[in-house]
């Protein structure tokens, strides 16, 4: 079994969304906090407990993970980032994923770069 965000970045490889630049998982390397002129999906995972209990054991795993978009400045002008992560999120549905949490667009105080940030959950059975 793959972990939660290798799952993630998997499926969301498999989109081929034209509108991201580059997956990261865990953490974004340091030669790459500033740059602004790229669309970038942080990958974090968030939970990884038993689940499934039956006696005395479990059967299963409850996985998270924390999805972070971090949107480069200078977007298209026909780019609508409400419609790319709707279509992401049905994407994560289909999938098997629960959202959890779409919480609301803000401005990194850093890069002045628009990000948004979705929770998704999934169980799985072992």
């Amino acid at each position: 079994m793959l972990l939660p965000v290798s799952q993630v970045a998997s499926l969301v490889d498999s989109l081929d969304l034209t509108w991201l630049d580059k997956v990261y998982l865990n953490a974004i390397p340091k030669e790459d906090l500033d740059n602004t002129d790229s669309t970038v999906l942080l990958l974090q995972e968030t939970d990884s407990s038993p689940a499934y209990l039956a006696n005395s054991t479990f059967k299963g795993l409850s996985m998270g993970v924390e999805i972070q978009i971090f949107y480069k400045i200078d977007l298209a002008d026909d780019f609508n980032p409400l419609e790319a992560e709707i279509a992401l999120m049905k994407s994560l549905k289909d999938a098997g994923w629960l959202i959890v949490s779409s919480q609301h667009h803000t401005t990194d105080p850093d890069t002045n770069q628009v990000t948004k940030t979705i929770y998704v959950t999934k169980n799985e059975m072992i």
